[in-house]
């Protein structure tokens, strides 16, 4: 097996799926990179049995073959080899010979034939989603991660499902970690085919998924099959193994119809709210947001480290109500908007704060009130 390629563009590719690779499995070859070489392709594969990414890349090919090398020792080659142009062959027992001349280093390859196979999924129906929107859908899910041990699929995983909005099929993506919710929709055109059961895909798969998908207009093919989400360009393909159960009913907890809407400047309120988390810990993670006619005060005491009292002015006449909530979770949430207002929405003391857009519902963000001491 002997070919070469340019440096630049699978340098790329090498470093965006070390997340995949370095993830710890049964199987230690896992850690490995196929690279099948044919025609004038090579065709670079990593699989953690969960997450199975796929790319095609133009190479100089002279003998095809197969070879299976660690992925971070290879790119680690790539990225200090000091030419664009890098050869590579693969010499007697497994051995491969990556350059030439002054530069030229020597790694054992692992049998191939042990790499886990790659799911074959055909025939599916994809829908076309802008890319935009899709990478701003994955960075809103991705943001609420699992912690520790977690074992509720329904934390480790994000549900996926269809609704429409005035005759138009959105894409919806939820995602929670028990405290906290967020929802996220986007548009899409083609017929979207869901399985009965509820759609989870384990957000290890989302994070890495989310390094492929740039702020372009590009518009970007993806379906679910065979117990796979299937993402799908040009030339990279990347399937996430889905997660098996049930997902809680969430719509109850984003329903805003009975509770206050507060219009507060986006910016201003996260400052404010990065201000007062300086004094929390882990033992004082909450702050007290207390509403009342024209204005919103934030106070937190941390016998701890000390209390500090933030007061902004708002447009509100209504009742009293005073909630704690973490503002770590407020400043999460307000980095997913684009918007310079956005919209407060809660109802009593132990009610979550729902945060919306001024001019859309496509982005939902629930943060949960704690125990108000």
């Amino acid at each position: 097996m002997r070919f070469s390629f340019d440096r630049k563009e699978v340098l790329e590719i090498l470093s965006k799926i070390q997340g995949i690779t370095g993830r710890k499995t049964n199987l230690t070859i896992t850690s490995d990179v196929l690279i099948k070489a044919m025609g004038d392709q090579i065709i670079i594969t990593a699989n953690d049995l969960e997450t199975v990414f796929t790319g095609t890349y133009d190479a100089q090919v002279e003998t095809e073959g197969i070879l299976s090398i660690s992925s971070k020792k290879f790119f680690e080659i790539i990225r200090e080899y000091p030419d664009n142009e890098i050869p590579v062959n693969e010499v007697e027992n497994r051995w491969v010979e990556i350059g030439k001349g002054d530069s030229l280093f020597h790694i054992v390859s692992s049998d191939y034939e042990n790499f886990p196979e790659t799911p074959v999924i055909e025939n599916v129906d994809f829908i076309e989603i802008n890319a935009r929107d899709l990478r701003k859908m994955v960075e809103t899910a991705s943001v609420v991660s699992a912690l520790g041990d977690e074992k509720r699929i329904y934390v480790l995983g994000a549900l996926i499902e269809k609704i429409t909005k005035n005759d138009t099929p959105f894409l919806r993506m939820v995602s929670t970690d028990s405290r906290r919710l967020h929802c996220y929709d986007a548009p899409y055109s083609g017929d979207l085919v869901l399985p009965e059961a509820d759609v989870i895909i384990p957000k290890k798969g989302l994070s890495e998924l989310h390094k492929f998908i740039d702020n372009s207009s590009e518009t970007i093919r993806v379906g679910i099959k065979d117990n796979h989400f299937v993402f799908q360009r040009v030339n990279e393909s990347i399937m996430i193994k889905l997660l098996q159960g049930e997902y809680p009913d969430y719509r109850p907890l984003i329903n805003t119809d009975i509770m206050t809407g507060i219009e507060v400047d986006r910016t201003m309120f996260f400052t404010l709210m990065r201000r007062v988390s300086i004094l929390t810990s882990d033992d004082y993670k909450s702050v007290i947001i207390n509403l009342k006619a024209g204005e919103l005060t934030v106070t937190i005491t941390n016998p701890e480290i000390g209390e500090s009292k933030e007061r902004m002015m708002i447009g509100y006449d209504g009742e009293e109500i005073k909630s704690a909530f973490n503002p770590r979770y407020f400043m999460d949430a307000l980095n997913l908007f684009d918007q310079a207002t956005v919209v407060l929405h809660i109802k009593e003391i132990k009610s979550p704060c729902i945060i919306k857009s001024l001019d859309d519902d496509n982005l939902i963000c629930a943060i949960m009130a704690m125990h108000l001491s």
